[in-house]
Parts: C-alpha cells; sequence; structure tokens
C-alpha cells in the first residue's frame, strides 16, 4: 500500500532546519521531513521564510513523496522514527 500524505499538516521547525510532514501507512501515522537545505537545492535558492519554505515544499511535493516513500519502505528511519529526505537523498 502506498503512503498517504497528509498536506494540512505541514510545518517547518527553525531549531532543526526541518519542514515537517506526515504520512498515512494504513493505520500507522508516519512522521516526515524535509531539510532546509535539500529544499535550498530543489528551488535554486535561499529561502529564507517559512512561508517560502512551505511553498517551496508543495512546489516539489512528488519528487519530495517519492523519496520518503523509497526511504520509508527500505526503513531507512532516523533517530525518531522520523523519515528525512537529505541533501544526498536528491537525484543528481
Amino acid at each position: 500500500m502506498a503512503l498517504t500524505f497528509e498536506n494540512e499538516r505541514v510545518v517547518y521547525d527553525p531549531e532543526e532546519e526541518l519542514l515537517r510532514f506526515f504520512a498515512v501507512d494504513g493505520v500507522l501515522l508516519v512522521r516526515c521531513g524535509i531539510s532546509k537545505a535539500a529544499l535550498a537545492v530543489l528551488e535554486d535558492g535561499a529561502l529564507s521564510d517559512p512561508d517560502e519554505i512551505v511553498t517551496a515544499y508543495f512546489r516539489n511535493s512528488e519528487l519530495i513523496q517519492d523519496i520518503v516513500e523509497r526511504k520509508y519502505r527500505a526503513h531507512r528511519f532516523e533517530t525518531g522514527g522520523i523519515v528525512v529526505v537529505r541533501l544526498q537523498d536528491l537525484p543528481a
């Protein structure tokens, strides 16, 4: 079963420099994120405002969600069980 992403719960965490969002796998809630650095690369520039960061996520959501899905299926979780898209996860 594919992950179902919840677009209404997307929040930028400035302390972690991480955009947090959620997906559902059946009845399981999957915590997800993408680093600000990875989003900046996808947008070809710096992102300074939290609203810009969220907008960048939605512009690139198909790619980001595909990467999250692959990492989730491969059980590539970070501390705390979150699936995070980092720079090294982006296509070259």
